[in-house]
């Protein structure tokens, strides 16, 4: 679904650009990027080379919000995101950037516990004498796990009808239950749904 739109990057991590009733100028995308060049360096090394993050800026009416989920390969560092709302793109930005950068500081805190926790575990078990290293000289070589999805777009839908087909297929016992689902609206725009809970849908346009 990525290669349908080019992504920008930041140290090698991956930005892509969603807008909805408005336009994303050159000048709001380069605030973002420069913006979040200091943030991105708050995600521990081994998680941040595997991360993608999401920009998402809509008007409705004369208010302006923006979004940001950044996502990562690393189960024990889960999906981050916030929103904020405005009339000033930099204000935006800049609440997105500190609320970003305070939930990365929380995961670093539970990321390094669990590290810890499984390292002392791995003691214990070997009953061999270990010392635990610190946590600036733990670091994993393991290569990520790529799992490609073919996604098959079908006749065209509304959302409400995309989101019924989300709910329904949660309820079959058989099969992986995976919280995105793209498909074709009735104007033939390609349109993606990410299931952030049971009451929140994230749309995300492609242009």
């Amino acid at each position: 679904m990525e290669s349908e739109k080019k992504a920008d990057k930041i140290d090698n991590v991956k930005v892509y650009f969603f807008s909805k009733n408005t336009n994303i100028t050159d000048f709001v995308k380069n605030y973002f990027l420069e913006k979040f060049s200091k943030t991105v360096q708050k995600i521990p090394e081994n998680i941040r080379e595997n991360a993608k993050i999401y920009f998402i800026y809509k008007k409705e009416g004369k208010s302006k919000s923006g979004e940001v989920i950044i996502t990562t390969t690393k189960k024990t560092f889960p999906s981050i995101y916030t929103e904020e709302e405005g009339t000033d793109p930099r204000v935006i930005i800049d609440k997105l950037s500190e609320e970003i950068e305070r939930q990365i500081d929380r995961f670093k805190t539970e990321f390094w516990k669990e590290i810890r926790e499984e390292m002392q575990t791995k003691r214990e078990i070997s009953l061999e004498p270990a010392e635990v290293k610190a946590e600036e000289e733990i670091s994993y070589q393991e290569e990520p796990e790529i799992e490609r999805i073919r996604v098959n777009i079908e006749k065209p839908m509304t959302v409400d009808d995309a989101i019924a087909i989300m709910k329904e297929n949660e309820k079959k016992k058989s099969g992986r239950k995976i919280p995105v689902f793209v498909f074709n609206d009735f104007d033939g725009k390609i349109k993606i749904i990410f299931k952030q809970n049971e009451k929140k849908f994230l749309l995300f346009e492609v242009e």
